[in-house]
């Protein structure tokens, strides 16, 4: 029998690697026969930079850029001489995971730090270039980064405006740059549109400490956004699948830099040869930190076991936090839980390796009996 591990990151605990190598050694301890394999995956989200160098030997670059409070470090990204591809993902730069609490407040936070390494990318003579979405602590639907790239972002007297939502409630007018861009292409891990209430600010706004009120005012100032994109720059339609993903970052790079939007599971994918690695195992195992209902809008998990229904494997996922939804378990032959008794969050993320090690070893014993049967 071959097993294939391809997790996701268990985020804030484990990259994608160490859980499919913590997998692996579970499964190994729990003595069921056979062949073990562990195949990272990403969806666009946290860590996808990291199982793309994995899979295509691109090189690390830094580049100071800003972060989502505006300070100045560096951060890495890729680039592929060989193809003049570059790579960006949007958490190393604005990512919520690296702000303490009181520093979540999307109503101020900006993308810019993006803008300063597309210019970079540029400069390195990128023709390609593709951004990992997700994990943002933004909700400026990509201003920031844009003009940091040369929009300007103007009131009715053509004064400048701060590009961050609390500073364009006097938004009139949004000028190009007069320059060109290398073709970028936004790798997306949801399918929310920009706007409503499945949109970035009613969904995941409050997730970066966005109040009620909050939301209600990053919601009035999107729409503002897209009616003046639409009008001065010919932008996209608000309500396309993916525009709402990273606080609107989906939509800015349509609607700035006439990018196009792509699930990032699937490239990533092709990318790893995860068609070749499905078709060849007998059983696929994945997970991730937590399944629940955006699981099925464009995570790694259910992408994994979409890819491995369409061979004919069964697949079981193992995660930190399961809900009892029949919209969650019905991508899974199993879901299994890694936590085995009571215990707070902190812990369970302290100790997410040994406990999915563990929740492996169970797994393959029931693997091992049912064989037996």
């Amino acid at each position: 029998m071959r097993v294939l591990f391809a997790p996701d990151k268990f985020k804030g605990s484990l990259t994608a690697r160490e859980a499919a190598e913590a997998m692996q050694r579970g499964w190994q301890r729990g003595g069921a026969p056979g062949e073990t394999v562990a195949h990272p995956v990403a969806d666009g989200g946290d860590g996808t930079l990291e199982v793309i160098e994995a899979a295509t030997g691109a090189q690390r670059r830094r580049t100071p850029a800003r972060d989502a409070r505006g300070r100045t470090r560096e951060v890495v990204w890729l680039w592929d001489p060989a193809t003049h591809t570059a790579w960006l993902e949007s958490s190393q730069v604005v990512g919520l995971a690296g702000l303490a609490a009181d520093e979540r407040l999307p109503l101020t936070a900006t993308t810019a730090g993006l803008g300063e390494l597309l210019l970079a990318a540029a400069e390195a003579g990128a023709a390609r270039v593709f951004l990992a979405l997700g994990g943002s602590a933004t909700n400026d639907a990509g201003c920031g980064m844009a003009a940091a790239a040369g929009f300007a972002f103007l009131d009715r007297a053509d004064r400048p405006l701060d590009p961050v939502p609390a500073g364009l409630a006097g938004l009139a007018r949004i000028a190009p740059p007069a320059r060109t861009f290398p073709a970028i292409t936004g790798l997306v891990d949801v399918d929310n549109p920009l706007l409503g209430p499945a949109g970035a600010s009613h969904v995941y706004a409050p997730q970066k400490g966005a109040t009620p009120a909050d939301v209600a005012t990053l919601e009035q100032t999107l729409a503002a956004i897209a009616a003046l994109a639409g009008r001065d720059l010919g932008a996209p339609d608000p309500s396309t699948p993916g525009a709402g993903a990273a606080g609107g970052l989906g939509y800015g790079l349509m609607a700035f830099f006439g990018g196009q939007l792509r699930p990032g599971f699937d490239l990533v994918a092709e990318l790893t040869g995860l068609h070749a690695a499905v078709q060849t195992a007998d059983l696929v195992v994945t997970g991730e930190g937590r399944l629940d209902a955006q699981t099925a809008a464009g995570k790694a998990p259910a992408g994994v076991a979409r890819l491995a229904r369409a061979w004919g494997k069964p697949v079981i996922a193992l995660a930190g936090s399961v809900p009892l939804t029949k919209e969650v378990h019905g991508d899974f032959d199993a879901v299994l839980p890694i936590t085995n008794e009571p215990m707070t969050l902190d812990h369970a993320m302290q100790q997410a390796g040994p406990l999915l090690e563990a929740a492996a070893a169970r797994a393959a014993r029931l693997v091992r009996l049912g064989r037996l049967l």
